[in-house]
């Protein structure tokens, strides 16, 4: 049977390191093999294969950053046209209401009638007044 003992925190840590470096070295091996970076670099300058993956997560932030810089500036060119298509909009409601308002004044009604051979009375209006006790 196995002995329980304890692990030493060295060992682990290094455990812990070498699946790291494992894990980075495989990425980094595998774009070096694909593009060929270590001639793009120099056999002797590894800096870029070894922080290939900080590389490629900086520019995909500066990606993101600059489509979101592109979605901001179509929306406010979008706010600005519907701002002076509502401000069109509210200045013909606001004719239009006027012209409403004063067609229905009696002046240009009696205008508009006196073609058709109507005019207003020159008399004023009678009072009808009804007794409760008649009726």
């Amino acid at each position: 049977m196995a002995k329980n003992t304890f692990r030493e925190p060295e060992r682990i840590a290094q455990q812990a390191q070498q699946k790291k470096q494992r894990r980075k070295l495989k990425l980094a091996s595998w774009l070096n093999d694909f593009i060929g970076l270590d001639r793009l670099f120099g056999e002797d300058n590894s800096w870029p294969i070894r922080h290939i993956d900080r590389i490629l997560w900086v520019t995909f932030l500066l990606i993101i950053y600059i489509g979101l810089n592109h979605n901001a500036e179509r929306l406010v060119r979008r706010i600005q046209r519907m701002t002076v298509q509502v401000d069109e909009l509210r200045s013909r409601e606001t004719v239009l209401q006027a012209d409403f308002d004063k067609s229905g004044k009696q002046s240009e009604i009696s205008k508009r009638v006196a073609s058709l051979g109507l005019s207003d009375s020159q008399t004023p209006p009678h009072k009808i007044v009804v007794k409760t006790h008649e009726h």
